[in-house]
């Protein structure tokens, strides 16, 4: 009896506990042994924790094989491999067969349950195309497995589901979230300039955003293309805070792809800067050549070739503090003026000293798989604790510079509403002496808190010159804008900490 029915395969799946579940990754498989669930029609569901890696992939790749096999001797081995397309369900009544089916199969999820978290899950069904059951003994005399096939399932996708698939993997590979660290000095430098002179070009502008937000956005793409290797090893880190995109790492984007699109970006960017030079003066020169070799020598890949974060410690991070807080600040102000300011260098050095903060605490995430890469990081060379340090010193100085500098007559006094940002500075402060040696989920409020008091202190530095303009419509309107923001980048940040932490006490039950 080689045969064997729907029903007969069905049961035999129902028996099986677990699956070794195969994505793609450019040529290279990637499995993992997973708890599933199986229908009637043969779609099977998994689970895991949303942003998970796996899940990542699937949205972006979604072809999926399974294979199945248990006995307890060769000669009794049954294997059954299913070949299909995986979707991460989003409709609530879908969800919940889902939940209904795997709290019964997965430990995990029945934890979940228990605590009430399984909004914290995200929940895959794997459409067949294919479902080939095997029993050895059968195979070894020659006759055929049982194959059911589903072409209806294999028809329903169309080639515009795979290309919206491939632009959310870049756009995970530019890192969006992290833009806001060349968008508020531009905007900065653009404010100070308006209130300086009264006037303003939209469009240089607008390219000198374009121009900013791409060279940083090819910086990241060149960094994971170079860092690839390393942070391959990194277990410790976490998205969004560390570890890079990780689209090589999950195979959604190859390696050479990575690095031409960051050139090729870079160079996009080197453009835009070179049209500006014309229109605005030289003067941006030596700001456009300083951020394109920082950007280029930040960092370079495992064998030890010349980087900036190998020379000395805190020469890298002098780097990003000056790329992405003074110069960007002096380069917005001068494509709008034709000269520099030292009103604008001195107002540049409180988002310098925060955006240095940003990378300085998501380096503690990475320390142990950077110091085994030979990433010398400034928490990889003086420590945790003395890196600690160093942050809380820099929370200080950035907003002893906002108290001074309307008292030295180099701001309106209206940069006092900066100081609302101030609560956020206070918990990184906390959260980060409260666990900076302990794990990476310990860490996440640290990082989120950091990242929110570079992001709301940079944007009420704007505010604060705006309405210093007397420009009142369109400082309320940005000041709305900039508070959206804050609570939607707030709002992702604050779910991926419960995801992990829900995930931690669901493993720990």
């Amino acid at each position: 009896m080689s045969q064997r029915s729907r029903q007969e395969v069905l049961d035999y799946l129902n028996r099986a506990e677990v699956a070794a579940v195969g994505t793609s990754n450019i040529g290279t498989p990637r499995q993992r042994m997973m708890h599933f669930g199986v229908d009637e029609n043969f779609n099977v569901y998994v689970s895991s924790l949303k942003g998970d890696p796996k899940i990542i992939q699937w949205s972006n790749i979604p072809e999926t094989a399974m294979l199945i096999h248990q006995g307890p001797t060769f000669m009794e081995m049954e294997e059954c491999e299913i070949i299909g397309r995986a979707e991460i369900i989003r409709n609530k009544e879908d969800r919940e067969k889902a939940l209904d089916i795997m709290k019964l199969r997965s430990p995990i999820v029945a934890n979940f349950f228990k605590i009430n978290a399984t909004d914290r899950l995200e929940f895959i069904r794997v459409k067949p195309y294919l479902v080939k059951y095997r029993f050895v003994p059968e195979i070894l005399q020659g006759e055929a497995p049982t194959i059911f096939e589903f072409h209806e399932n294999r028809n329903a996708y169309s080639l515009w589901d795979d290309l919206k698939s491939k632009m959310r993997a870049w756009k995970e590979a530019v890192r969006p979230l992290s833009l806001t660290a060349s968008l508020i000095p531009l905007l900065l430098g653009g404010a100070i300039a308006y209130f300086a002179t009264g006037a303003f070009n939209w469009t240089l502008f607008i390219l000198t955003l374009i121009g900013g937000v791409m060279i940083q956005a090819g910086t990241n793409m060149i960094n994971d293309w170079k860092d690839a290797a390393r942070d391959n090893e990194n277990v410790e880190g976490i998205r969004p805070f560390t570890g890079g995109s990780r689209m090589i790492q999950l195979g959604l984007i190859s390696r050479a792809d990575m690095g031409f699109f960051g050139i090729t970006l870079s160079i996009i960017a080197a453009l835009i800067g070179i049209f500006l030079v014309f229109k605005s003066g030289w003067g941006l020169i030596p700001l456009i050549a300083y951020g394109m070799l920082a950007g280029v020598f930040y960092t370079n890949d495992e064998k030890g070739k010349f980087s900036f974060i190998n020379i000395a410690p805190g020469v890298a991070e002098f780097l990003i503090a000056t790329t992405y807080g003074v110069l960007m600040t002096l380069g917005a102000f001068y494509v709008q003026t034709g000269h520099f300011s030292l009103q604008a260098f001195l107002i540049s050095l409180p988002v310098a000293l925060l955006i240095t903060n940003v990378l300085l605490v998501n380096q503690f995430q990475d320390a142990k798989s950077d110091e085994k890469s030979k990433k010398n990081t400034l928490v990889v060379r003086r420590g945790k604790l003395k890196a600690k340090n160093v942050l809380i010193t820099l929370f200080v100085a950035a907003y002893s510079i906002i108290a001074v500098l309307p008292l030295t007559g180099y701001a309106p006094y209206s940069l006092y509403f900066t100081f609302l940002s101030l609560p956020f500075a206070v918990q990184a402060i906390r959260y980060t002496q409260n666990n900076y040696s302990k794990t990476s989920i310990d860490l996440i409020s640290g990082n989120a808190h950091t990242a929110i008091a570079h992001l709301f202190t940079g944007l009420l530095l704007v505010f604060a010159f705006l309405i210093a303009s007397k420009e009142i419509t369109m400082s309320l309107v940005f000041l709305a804008a900039s508070l959206l923001l804050v609570a939607w980048v707030w709002n992702y940040i604050e779910h991926k900490r419960k995801d992990m932490e829900q995930f931690r006490m669901a493993i720990k039950k």
